[in-house]
């Protein structure tokens, strides 16, 4: 067994609370990944798994067993660090098991580890080399090599492709999705960038200044955010946000939207409410429902383009349109979407579904 059970955890740096009692399950063999931006916890709570951050309440079980006294060495985890943290002076064979020999394996065994990961990441034609010889997704690669000869079962990775441009990012993507698939190891990544998050997790946690906004698979946070904050966070462009107001007709609802009011299914809620959809759901021309809009800037991006458009009182939304569309700034259109993609929050900025406050 390795999974992981977060028991209402709190870390506090003095009378500052960055952990504020989360609660979470991470399956055997899972992996998961804390996104959230600057400041939200995630780092800190993933040190606190590893151990190199002390637990000011609540409880840490690895595998079944307590470990918030398990100092980070006995707690079998391999972490690979945002800085790759590699020796100098020692050339890529010596980086990769140098663990194993201060852990006083035989040479043997230590070298066989070794050659092992080093084909699995295709770096074993660099053992001789370096770090200062190496590129930086080569580094990468020693650097999760050097987990990997462990050969533990929980595998925590801190922002490991920050350093990275983006297309080593997306090549190192595909790796460490491969890297799980094929070692089954339980494994906690966190990172700053949603494109990461949805690509390799099998669930999402997002965290909101220490505390837990929504768990998920990718598509049910990106299909069914449970709030304003993680709708705003999962998805590039972000979403769409317009404010209006939502009064119930008999056995329907109206959206007092813009000066126009669209009929939808019936909400048990009344009151101020924010509109939110995607830009991919945004249709130039008409729709279920429709905005008058003006054109402000078309942005081609080859095989589709980003329209920003000025729906009034200064607010402006994305539409993320198919080709390049035959409109210019100025211009005026009109912009629609389907009632079953657009989301709506309440007051307090939850999530609301049908018959449902």
């Amino acid at each position: 067994m390795s999974g992981i059970d977060l028991i209402n955890v709190v870390k506090r740096f003095g009378a500052l609370t960055v952990i504020d009692g989360v609660n979470l399950e991470i399956a055997e063999g899972e992996f998961v990944v804390f996104v959230g931006p600057s400041g939200c916890g995630k780092s800190t709570l993933l040190r606190m798994i590893a151990g190199l951050e002390e637990i000011s309440d609540g409880e840490l079980r690895i595998a079944g067993s307590r470990m918030n006294e398990t100092p980070p060495a006995k707690r079998n985890i391999a972490m690979v660090f945002q800085s790759y943290a590699l020796y100098p002076h020692m050339n890529v064979e010596r980086n990769l098991g140098f663990a194993l020999e201060t852990a006083r394996l035989p040479a043997t065994e230590i070298r066989e580890r070794v050659v092992k990961a080093a084909k699995f990441l295709k770096i074993d034609h660099l053992l001789e080399r370096r770090p200062a010889q190496l590129s930086g997704g080569q580094q990468q690669r020693v650097a999760i090599g050097r987990a990997l000869v462990r050969q533990q079962k929980l595998f925590l990775f801190d922002e490991p492709l920050s350093n990275l441009d983006a297309d080593l990012r997306m090549e190192m993507r595909v790796e460490i999705a491969r890297i799980h698939r094929e070692v089954k190891a339980t494994t906690v990544y966190v990172t700053h960038d949603q494109m990461e998050a949805m690509t390799l997790a099998d669930r999402i946690v997002v965290l909101k200044d220490g505390d837990i906004a929504q768990v998920g698979t990718p598509m049910e946070l990106y299909e069914r955010p449970a709030n304003r904050f993680v709708a705003s966070f999962i998805g590039s462009p972000r979403m769409n946000f317009l404010p209006g107001l939502l009064a119930r007709e008999g056995e329907e609802s109206v959206l007092s939207l813009s000066g126009r009011r669209h009929h939808l299914v019936a909400y048990d809620y009344a009151g101020d409410v924010t509109l939110g959809i995607r830009p991919e759901d945004l249709m130039l021309g008409g729709g279920d429902a429709t905005l008058e809009a003006e054109v402000l800037l078309v942005e081609p991006l080859g095989g589709e383009s980003l329209v920003h458009l000025n729906v009034g009182d200064g607010r402006s939304i994305v539409v993320k349109a198919q080709g390049k569309p035959d409109i210019r700034p100025g211009a005026t259109t009109l912009v629609g979407w389907k009632h079953e993609r657009a989301h709506v929050f309440d007051k307090e900025d939850r999530a609301l579904l049908p018959g449902r406050a």
